[in-house]
């Protein structure tokens, strides 16, 4: 409806998995006849970190390299669409955000993609691809120095990591501790559990469940290198190693919506995570703003979406939706309206995110690994040794987020 050639601004927070997923649909819209839509790409960092790929990253220098791409390659040269190297600070009102460095951005429609900060270390907090690379190399050594190594944490990173660390140092001690009677998310099979702690045994890895890791105050977020004892509250046991690697933990900071809910009145966000609440088409829960759209782990849909290919599914169904959105003409209502009229008028019915794949790939070094598809649990069979390596463990499907970033002379040269 309306001129499709219009000028709309959509402004996307966060490049990692929803991020980049409704950004790059979104960009591609303006070779479809919307040719005066931009998008504006604001992170933080100025390479894009491939997360989920964190276990490889750690045993494998060459492959941590690999997993930083440059934002600057992430939009195709000569369009209208733009990378902003900063932090988000505060969302202004219904059509405006701050960054940082005090720059003020206008929007027709914004994508809120914060994410979170992952389990342990898989979080990388350099903001540069020098200094995320770097924070890797310094875990890798003190592994590389370590006689022990302790785990705390048995979901899918846990494991993963005490996998592969286990396959690349099989001399080394290695013990994974968890909190809860069984490893990996609940929502899936006991199967995969079981298979986990059969193939972690072969690796030498000792696993401990029902203990709870007392973490002490001044222990590093992620990781820690250097001699410790730890204590199990539950137990009692005390955990000895060289270096300790959280993989528990995940939260989200979203104080950037205060100046918003105090115009608005009202609460964005579950009190206790911080998480925004939002409904099932993944607009933000507020009925005035249906053009701010939160995909991805800072949302307060179930744990079980916090996995990197869930978050790149919400994203494109945000993007989905404010393709709808502009083909009916919102923007065009909205701006310079009345909310409540603009609202009522244009604005139309959106599709809802369904989480309806039921998958969960997880790697213990390049062998081994389990996986549960459709409901069917492959644990300690070999066929989830080659489904995994098959599918994930070579490359940690790298590859499918090159796609992302157009690899110019620029980028390469970065």
């Amino acid at each position: 409806m309306g001129d499709k050639n219009r000028e709309i601004s959509i402004v996307v927070i966060g490049g990692s998995y929803a991020g980049a997923a409704a950004a790059k649909r979104l960009a591609a819209l303006s070779k479809k006849g919307y040719s005066g839509l931009k998008v504006t790409l604001v992170d933080k960092s100025t390479h894009y970190f491939h997360a989920i790929g964190f276990p490889k990253a750690l045993v494998d220098a060459e492959y941590a390299e690999k997993a930083f791409l440059p934002f600057s390659a992430f939009f195709e040269a000569g369009s209208k669409h733009e990378f902003v190297n900063q932090k988000l600070s505060r969302v202004v009102d219904e059509h405006h955000v701050e960054l940082d460095n005090g720059q003020t951005l206008y929007y027709d429609y914004l994508v809120l993609a914060t994410g979170g900060q992952a389990p342990g270390p898989i979080n990388v907090v350099g903001r540069t691809k020098e200094e995320g690379v770097q924070e890797i190399k310094q875990l890798r050594q003190g592994l590389d120095n370590a006689n022990s190594v302790l785990i705390v944490g048995g979901g899918a990173v846990g494991v993963e990591v005490a996998g592969f660390v286990a396959s690349k140092y099989p001399t080394k001690k290695v013990t994974l501790v968890h909190s809860r009677n069984r490893l990996l998310p609940e929502n899936f099979r006991q199967g995969i559990s079981n298979g986990a702690i059969t193939k972690l045994g072969r690796l030498g890895v000792k696993v401990i469940l029902n203990d709870k890791v007392e973490i002490p105050s001044d222990f590093g977020y992620a990781s820690n290198v250097g001699h410790r004892v730890l204590r199990g509250t539950t137990s009692g046991n005390e955990y000895e190693s060289d270096v300790q690697i959280l993989a528990v933990g995940f939260k989200v900071y979203t104080e950037y919506l205060e100046p918003l809910e105090a115009s608005l009145g009202q609460s964005l966000r579950v009190e206790r995570s911080g998480a925004i609440r939002v409904l099932p088409t993944l607009q933000l829960d507020a009925p005035m703003l249906p053009h701010i759209f939160v995909p991805g782990d800072v949302n307060n849909l179930p744990v079980s979406t916090k996995f990197g290919f869930k978050a790149e599914m919400q994203g494109n169904t945000a993007a989905g939706n404010i393709k709808k959105l502009i083909d009916s003409g919102f923007d065009k209502a909205f701006k310079g309206k009345d909310s409540a009229k603009a609202v009522a008028a244009a604005a139309p019915a959106v599709g809802k995110w369904t989480d309806y794949i039921d998958l969960i790939l997880v790697p213990m070094g390049p062998d081994l690994g389990v996986a549960q598809v459709l409901k069917i649990a492959l644990g300690a069979s070999g066929i989830a040794n080659f489904l995994v390596r098959q599918m994930k463990s070579k490359d940690f499907m790298l590859g499918m987020r090159k796609s992302y970033f157009p690899m110019t002379k620029k980028a390469k040269r970065e």
